[in-house]
């Protein structure tokens, strides 16, 4: 259940929404996509309430999981299918632009049932572009991605935006989120408690990046995880890290983001309050 919501998206921008489980995040994306209605206050888009006609022409979706196509049509065929629905005019360029900003063009000829699961989604990113979407809705967004597709989707997400669109966006792979997301906004038990930037967040909580790091002989900083054979593992901020004698240091892993960090955060605060 979402409390008094309240948040505006800026075009240009992409927007990463957080949450423990239950905070909240697919009902918000629903409501904005319109597969919800409020109970009370309103929803606008481009400074008019929102309504059916405006998510069908301004309003794209991704959901967790397959994208809606046909596995034995291609991405083209997909696009023009859905273009001819939409009644777009100038189909076939609009298509192949829609290719090219979703970096499918070698593989548009290609049935989906062939492709890659990050092939599949940008496939749906396509759609939005050939609607010319305003918003671009998607529900965990890097879910069941390798490395490459990350990457990939990471740079069509950023034309998207800058070609003066709005995404919003959730997912539980942090490091994706800390290196797409402009903004960040986090919700807890249906609430806004943080929104901003994340250097200003940072700033705001006193947030830390922390590293695993192996450490051969006695060290005098971070804490002590484990010792084996000579080494020790620790957990330190990266302040710690450049106060480690880097002859020493054997292996060096992330150990918790920024925006786990926040997580944490504001779930110690909150249950304080509680």
């Amino acid at each position: 259940m979402l409390r008094g919501v309240s948040l505006r998206l800026y075009g240009g921008e992409i927007v990463g929404l957080l949450g423990l489980n239950g905070a909240g995040k697919t009902t918000f994306i629903k409501l904005l996509a319109g597969l919800l209605e409020p109970d009370e206050g309103q929803i606008k888009l481009l400074g008019r309430p929102l309504h059916p006609a405006t998510v069908r022409s301004a309003v794209a979706l991704l959901k967790e999981g397959q994208p809606s196509f046909s596995e034995f049509l291609t991405p083209r065929q997909c696009l023009l299918y859905y273009g001819h629905l939409l009644g777009i005019k100038n189909l076939e360029a609009r298509v192949a632009q829609a290719l090219e900003l979703a970096d499918l063009l070698l593989v548009a000829e290609r049935p989906l049932l062939e492709l890659s699961f990050g092939t599949k989604r940008r496939t749906g990113l396509a759609l939005a572009y050939l609607k010319e979407a305003r918003l671009l809705l998607l529900d965990e967004a890097s879910a069941g991605l390798d490395v490459k597709s990350v990457a990939t989707l990471r740079s069509a997400l950023r034309r998207y935006a800058a070609q003066g669109n709005a995404v919003l966006l959730t997912g539980h792979e942090m490091g994706f989120m800390e290196a797409v997301c402009d903004r960040v906004v986090l919700l807890h038990q249906g609430q806004v408690r943080a929104d901003g930037r994340l250097h200003e967040l940072g700033k705001k909580y006193a947030l830390k990046q922390f590293v695993e790091v192996w450490y051969e002989g006695q060290p005098t900083v971070g804490e002590t995880l484990e010792q084996q054979d000579g080494l020790v593992r620790l957990k330190l901020d990266l302040r710690e890290l450049g106060l480690l004698d880097s002859q020493r240091v054997r292996q060096v892993r992330l150990h918790q983001s920024i925006l786990e960090h926040l997580l944490q955060e504001v779930d110690r605060v909150e249950g304080r309050m509680a």
